[in-house]
């Protein structure tokens, strides 16, 4: 049985984790509890943007995961925010997240635009480096399967210029900023994520470049485009949103997992397939695939790394966290060999055999 922290639950094969004598690791060591800045805060930021009296207020980005639902049904019904939902159409979405989103924007009468894979770059990009990743495993590279729908925040940005918004919500939170992708590519786990940006850039190019099999011409461009726009803190977001407030719903109020699948569940008919046994980030079915690499690997999963924050914040128990694992941290064969039938890799019989 692998060795867990005696305080969260960060295991023994975490990337440079260490044990004190009493067992607790060096991540809870130097855990910062959260901070908020505040509800008064975010409304004044928004009362702002209701004052441009366009035709819309902001941009909620959409994928029919939790968090993004919930932000939807904030930003509507307890705002009064005129919306224009933007959905990446990630050609992997789960079917239950595409009704998600069928419903919400129903339901709240929204506009929605949605982001085409243009050239089918999404699903080339995968394909390829899939079997580059299966060729010379490692886990500072396993991201790379999901570089194809870094480049969201590109197309979220050129839909704001192109309705004149200014506002753009979306629902990521401090628990789920991994702390070992930071350690795999010798960031501190505990460096800011402003900061962070500049300095991973040098231990992920030198990862992905002991893979030449990454550098596919056709996955080159995507490959820019991921790392400038990954999300709102890198520079191509900074410079193309140069004068766009850029809000992460939680970074003002408390993120509370209970509340989130209570009112989405009610007022939305938001749903998850009950056989993961986990409301966390199925929407993307690359997910799958992304554990079993990480549990080969490092003999964890990134749901390791979120439960044990939020057991250092005091959301959930250990016990709790612990009980969760044993129930979530499980490879999905089946939605393995779907996944990867789809982009035309029938022979599937490497994933048993790899490691």
């Amino acid at each position: 049985m692998i060795k867990r922290c005696s305080k969260c639950v960060e295991p023994e094969s975490a990337p440079h984790i260490t044990f004190d004598e009493q067992g607790v690791c060096n991540y809870c060591k130097t855990h910062k509890n959260f901070s908020l800045k505040g509800e008064e805060a975010l409304k004044t930021i928004l009362d702002s943007c209701k004052q441009k009296g366009g035709k819309y207020d902001c941009i909620v980005a959409l994928s029919g995961g939790r968090d993004s639902s919930y932000v939807l049904l904030k930003a509507v019904k307890d705002y009064g925010l005129k919306v224009l939902a933007v959905n990446y159409c990630n050609p992997f979405t789960d079917p239950q997240a595409l009704k998600n989103i069928e419903n919400a924007v129903k339901i709240l009468d929204v506009d929605l635009v949605s982001i085409e894979d243009k050239n089918d770059a999404h699903k080339k990009t995968f394909k390829n480096n899939v079997k580059a990743w299966f060729k010379k495993p490692s886990a500072a590279t396993v991201g790379m399967v999901c570089i194809g729908c870094k480049s969201m925040w590109l197309g979220i940005i050129k839909t704001a210029r192109q309705y004149d918004i200014q506002c753009i919500i979306s629902g990521g939170n401090r628990f789920e900023e991994i702390s070992f992708k930071k350690e795999l590519v010798n960031v501190s786990h505990d460096e800011e994520r402003e900061n962070k940006f500049k300095k991973a850039l040098v231990g992920v190019i030198t990862e992905v470049s002991k893979n030449p099999g990454f550098f596919h011409p056709i996955c080159i461009p995507t490959m820019i485009k991921g790392y400038l726009f990954a999300n709102e803190y890198c520079p191509g977001s900074k410079i193309l949103g140069y004068n766009m407030d850029r809000i992460q719903l939680f970074d003002y109020i408390p993120w509370d997992e209970d509340e989130v699948i209570s009112r989405i569940s009610s007022e939305l008919k938001w749903d998850y397939p009950k056989k993961l046994h986990s409301t966390w980030r199925f929407d993307c079915r690359i997910g799958h695939i992304r554990d079993y690499m990480y549990l080969k690997t490092l003999q964890m999963t990134e749901r390791d790394d979120l439960y044990a924050k939020m057991v250092r914040e005091g959301v959930i128990t250990r016990t709790e966290a612990l009980e969760r694992l044993e129930m979530e941290n499980k490879i999905h064969y089946d939605e393995i060999k779907d996944l990867l039938n789809s982009v035309g890799i029938m022979d599937t019989s490497f994933i048993e055999e790899c490691l």
